[in-house]
């Protein structure tokens, strides 16, 4: 009997990988991109593929994903490669948007990721602010320019200087002590200089 279970085992973990690793080859160059508050999603159904309609999954987390959109009805071709796109109109604003696509009879796509910022009047966000223990500093760097953040006490005396690409970076309870804390941010090219404030409790 335990051999048997064991077959089985075996022989659905098998069928598991064998249709993630086709999907991996059906879904061609999906991809996320933010373009004034809304995401962007491009990519194409491979040639010889074909599904029941395609569903648009959004998460905050990489777990919990809910529907956002479809596109109803056959997709793919056995003749020829198809490009897809849709729009989320409402994605989840200074936060990372997580999409994968739910393909009907085939199974899920990879994941891919995006960052929607929108920092109202400010050139930045904290959140959470006041920080507790992990927060985000996020900032409008869509061009992936280099920048230099240096932190600041009450006092002027530099606390922390960190660099980077992206269009966030951490904060973290540990390198501060309570109370209020000063940043200015510098950028290599066009970005504008720009500085803020942050309290730690």
């Amino acid at each position: 009997m335990k051999a048997l279970y064991l077959f089985c085992f075996l022989l659905i973990s098998g069928s598991l990988s064998t249709v993630y690793a086709q999907n991996e080859e059906v879904v061609l160059n999906l991809s996320a991109t933010e373009f004034n508050g809304k995401v962007l999603l491009t990519w194409a159904v491979t040639q010889g593929n074909t599904c029941n309609g395609i569903n648009v999954l959004h998460s905050t987390d990489t777990t919990n994903f809910s529907q956002v959109g479809s596109i109803e009805g056959i997709c793919g071709s056995t003749a020829e490669t198809i490009d897809y796109q849709f729009t989320d109109d409402i994605p989840s604003v200074n936060q990372t948007n997580y999409y994968r696509l739910s393909l009907g009879g085939i199974g899920f796509s990879y994941i891919v990721n995006v960052d929607v910022i929108d920092a109202g009047t400010q050139n930045y966000i904290v959140t959470p602010n006041p920080v507790e223990d992990k927060s985000q500093l996020i900032f409008d760097n869509e061009n992936q320019e280099k920048v230099t953040i240096t932190f600041f006490n009450e006092r002027g005396e530099i606390m922390l200087e960190e660099t980077s690409s992206e269009q966030s970076i951490a904060i973290d309870r540990e390198k501060f002590k309570q109370g209020v804390y000063f940043f200015v941010l510098k950028s290599d090219g066009a970005l504008e200089s720009f500085s803020g404030k942050f309290s730690v409790i």
